[in-house]
């Protein structure tokens, strides 16, 4: 077996952003290292962490609001068909909607709340693995774009 395809033996999923592939696994691809878009990272070498999420951020943002909804978060989901990832993304989306002192969680991701969640997540990444997802997101982010539709419920 090939150990770049083998899953990580501390149970890390590689391509979620640092943790568990039940819950962080958004490209749907966690611990394969396969992805329908290759491995080729789209930043320039030695971009930052906070400047590649700024970028995914940016395409994934489609009605230019300056947040994130839930239907534009699960747009960096690979397999959009698969209710168990969708539902893993709800999951990571209300673990990043932080509230604030004096108000409750909005149910929108500001800039903010994205790059300080993903950069947790992916703290014990290599550049390159954070590289890599990244560009895959990147990649999702701007072949996709979401509607006005309503998100439907997943159980």
């Amino acid at each position: 077996t090939d150990p770049s395809t083998a899953p990580p033996a501390d149970g890390q999923c590689r391509h979620g952003m640092g943790s568990s592939c039940s819950t962080n696994d958004l490209a749907g691809s966690c611990g394969t290292g396969n992805s329908n878009f290759g491995d080729e990272p789209t930043f320039p070498e030695g971009m930052s962490r906070v400047d590649m999420l700024k970028e995914v951020f940016k395409y994934t943002d489609d009605d230019n609001s300056g947040f994130l909804s839930l239907a534009e978060f699960r747009q960096l989901t690979e397999n959009m068909e698969d209710r168990k990832a969708m539902a893993a993304a709800k999951e990571m989306f209300d673990s990043a909607d932080q509230a604030g002192w004096f108000c409750q969680k909005d149910g929108k991701l500001s800039l903010e709340e994205f790059v300080e969640f993903n950069l947790d997540r992916g703290k014990t990444m290599s550049d390159k693995e954070f590289t890599t997802q990244a560009s895959v997101w990147f990649k999702l982010a701007k072949k996709r774009v979401i509607t006005d539709a309503p998100v439907q419920p997943f159980k």
